[in-house]
């Protein structure tokens, strides 16, 4: 959700935020802090440099599909068919973009084949280590994890090369895999040109979140100085929490020196209210960035601290706290003068370490039947069994010879995934399924045509006899399938469109702001999003920060972690605890999180 300061076009500007915004400098560092305003700034450079006269395309880097499909309704909105001359995209569907129009100049197919489930790379992988001769790892999941990491970092390993090599023998490319082809193509002199003429400057947001890989990706499409695109980085290192990926903040400083780039630092908290604002200013001294004096904000806001018996009572006080807000609103005192208490489900958010952290809440809240929503990616995009059929069809037409679709299918069906290796065998169970509405889909198993095979689905159980709610569950899926279409079409010449490339797009979709409800969120899927209430669960040691924590370097991460949960609210921030934890060694005691002591420093901590 875009915050309610961004929405408006009219919103006055701080002298730095304009600064930003009206730099001619070819090289911008923009460090912008959380609830800065770093957005608006990013869409009005956008719309500035659309104005100019005989300025070209821009090119908006985001890390997110989310965030990029943001940034463009955002500028559509404001500056209506000019916004076609901005191109909204993350790195790698940039990546593949250029793959699609250039990769025959680096001996790639016309449509190389693109891996992106796990489930692909390890058949792959093991296949390709017996034909050698090798022992497959015991673990292939980690061994992928491990290679997908050193090749972020550039980082050139025995594993890393048997799987570059494996991946050639198809050939087919993963994610990682893009960015080195879209390097290569970059690194042509002919296409490093003709980029140049198509984008006059590059936008990256959550530029903190760049590996060294993508990075690489970057400054060679730039240039040397004064060559090619302008470029402005926007990021905020505070807010770098996503090493286990290969993510490097110090990328930013390596890009102010190498380009000798205009710094700009956007320090002000326009989103949190004051006492929030006043701890996240106490986690950025502890991170060695002390604010500047600014300005308190106008809603004073409320931390609120609770512990529970055990896991469960937590829960259940999470809970309680959830209640409240939905029957009675913010706490007045939480809030500017005039600025309304009420709170809807979707404007709060549980926040905790790990996944596995919100399960009791998750079960709390159901068992009163209040609505929540759990992060929405590309692996619970679609509702409804049917929607997910639908999506394996396409997976099974884009790669037929890999296992995973049928796999895929068989578990969506119960059948085993022996019996799925041909269509006529797909066919043939799914017509078996008792499930009329599934059955009604063996009839689009044998359509070849991807154009065809979409505008089929409107026709399915048009005329059959499911269930309400197998149907309602449909419908909503079929919408998300034709937007998603429509989205493709508009975007992809039709000589273009393929299976492959379909699925491609629909495996990086995200549901995204249709999540109804409250909001249970892992640290990593919060970022970059905000809202009015926002509770942090397990506020324990071990928990936050995480025990695996030793070193200097991962203790500074978990506390940049702590920093992005705690910036999340606006006004209300409830830290939660159990004073006992059931472990595989039964019930031990808890001792409390050392980051409760950011709070514990300013008055006004509510004990619930």
């Amino acid at each position: 959700m875009l915050p309610s300061e961004d929405r408006r076009t009219d919103v006055s500007l701080s002298f730095l935020q304009q600064k930003a915004i009206e730099s001619e400098s070819r090289a911008i560092v923009v460090l912008a802090g959380a609830g800065s305003g770093k957005t608006e700034v990013v869409a009005r450079r956008v719309q500035r440099l659309i104005a100019r006269e005989g300025a070209g395309r821009i090119l908006a880097l985001s890390y997110t599909n989310k965030a990029a499909e943001e940034l463009g309704e955002r500028l559509s909105s404001r500056v209506g068919a000019e916004s076609e001359r901005v191109t909204t995209e993350t790195i790698h569907g940039f990546a593949h973009s250029l793959l699609r129009q250039h990769s025959t100049r680096i001996g790639l197919p016309v449509e190389p084949e693109i891996l992106t489930r796990d489930e692909d790379r390890v058949e792959l992988l093991t296949q390709w280590l017996n034909s050698q001769g090798l022992q497959p790892p015991t673990d292939p999941f980690a061994q992928l994890r491990a290679i997908d990491l050193d090749r972020a970092r550039r980082i050139d390993t025995p594993e890393v090369e048997d799987w570059r090599r494996a991946l050639a023998s198809l050939p087919a490319l993963d994610y990682a895999a893009l960015l080195d082809a879209a390097l290569e193509l970059v690194e042509l002199k002919s296409v490093r040109r003709q980029l140049g003429r198509t984008y006059s400057h590059i936008v990256v947001d959550e530029a903190q979140n760049l590996t060294l890989s993508q990075y690489l990706l970057l400054t060679t499409l730039m240039g040397e100085r004064d060559e090619g695109p302008a470029v402005m980085l926007v990021g905020d290192d505070k807010q770098s929490i996503i090493s286990f990926a290969g993510a490097d903040p110090d990328l930013i400083k390596q890009f102010a020196q190498s380009y000798d780039a205009e710094l700009i630092e956007l320090t002000e908290n326009f989103r949190s209210a004051a006492i929030i604002s006043a701890v996240a200013g106490l986690i950025a001294g502890q991170l060695g960035q002390e604010q500047p004096p600014s300005e308190p904000h106008a809603a004073p806001g409320c931390i609120e601290y609770v512990s529970g018996l055990d896991e469960t009572d937590e829960a259940a006080k999470i809970s309680d706290w959830v209640e409240g807000l939905l029957q009675k609103g913010l706490p007045e005192e939480s809030v500017a003068p005039g600025e309304s208490l009420k709170v809807r489900a979707e404007e709060i958010a549980i926040i905790g370490r790990s996944a596995s952290a919100l399960r009791g809440t998750a079960q709390a809240l159901e068992a009163r039947g209040l609505v929540y929503s759990t992060s929405a990616d590309a692996a619970d995009w679609l509702e409804g069994l049917v929607g997910k059929l639908v999506l394996e069809l396409v997976a099974f037409n884009a790669a037929a010879r890999h296992v995973s679709p049928q796999w895929q299918l068989g578990r969506l069906i119960d059948v085993d995934p022996e019996l799925l290796k041909t269509r006529e065998q797909i066919a043939a169970a799914i017509r078996a399924h008792d499930n009329p509405l599934i059955a009604a889909l063996a009839q689009l198993v044998d359509e070849t045509d991807i154009r065809r095979f979409i505008e089929s689905l409107r026709t399915l159980g048009r005329h059959s006899d499911g269930s309400t709610s197998d149907l309602a569950s449909w419908n909503i899926d079929l919408e998300e399938l034709e937007k998603a279409w429509r989205d493709y079409n508009a975007t992809v010449d039709r000589s273009s469109q393929t299976w492959g490339d379909f699925r491609l797009y629909c495996s990086r979709r995200q549901r995204g702001s249709a999540a109804l409800g409250v909001q249970l969120l892992t640290v990593h899927k919060s970022q970059g999003r905000e809202f009015r209430a926002v509770a942090i669960v397990g506020m324990n040691e071990g928990q936050i920060p995480d025990f695996r924590a030793k070193s200097a370097k991962e203790q500074a991460a978990e506390l940049r972690t702590f920093y992005v949960a705690v910036t999340r609210a606006r006004r209300v921030l409830l830290l939660s605890r159990a004073l006992c934890r059931t472990t595989r060694y039964g019930p031990r005691s808890t001792t409390p999180s050392p980051y409760l002591g950011f709070a514990q420093r300013l008055t006004g901590i509510r004990n619930r």
